[in-house]
């Protein structure tokens, strides 16, 4: 009777397992670093950072207070970063503003009934320096795109469509957060 069995013993890895440790090492090597791990791992001193209310140019009302308080959630995640209440103790300040919150798009089926719309939100964001008012970072206009479906119930359509905000808002704020992260981390 033949030997089916494998020449290699069964301690030998499989390829893919050298293709899982190779992509780990370039990621490892690549410069690649959690926003969230980054500046605990330097020791970097913490930031005080003064956050207002976002100023909303929208006829969605609150949606400003919202994307306010979403930044806010993420910013407190960090070891490094500090919420002040007040302006003057504050070493940075973070500010914001919804511009516009579109609907542009239609998505529709094979019998053009609309299906699905788009959801388009801009905000401007500015992190500058108390003191000085030097500008440490801006993006004038930060895009968020999210599609919701239409339903042929219009609460369940408004439903969809405050749950699309949410996620523009949420989204918005991991931006926000990441960018101010990094921008705090080479200074």
């Amino acid at each position: 009777m033949p030997n089916n069995r494998s020449p290699l013993p069964r301690s030998a890895c499989h390829p893919f397992c050298w293709l899982l440790l190779l992509a780990g090492l370039m990621l490892g090597s690549c410069g690649y670093y959690n926003p969230n791990v980054l500046p605990e791992l330097r020791d970097l001193p913490p930031v005080r950072i003064y956050a207002p209310i976002w100023s909303n140019a929208t006829n969605e009302l609150g949606l400003g207070s919202r994307a306010h308080g979403a930044v806010s959630d993420w910013l407190l995640q960090s070891g490094r970063v500090v919420l002040v209440a007040d302006e003057e103790t504050a070493d940075y300040i973070l500010s914001g503003k919804i511009s516009s919150l579109r609907y542009p798009g239609f998505s529709y089926d094979t019998s053009t009934t609309a299906r699905a719309l788009t959801a388009v939100l801009t905000a401007a964001v500015t992190l500058s320096e108390r003191e000085s008012g030097r500008i440490i970072w801006q993006n004038p206009a930060l895009i968020r795109e999210e599609t919701y479906n239409l339903e042929t119930a219009i609460s369940h359509t408004d439903a969809n469509q405050r749950q699309a905000l949410e996620l523009l808002v949420e989204g918005l704020a991991e931006q926000v957060y990441i960018r101010v992260l990094r921008s705090l981390a080479t200074r």
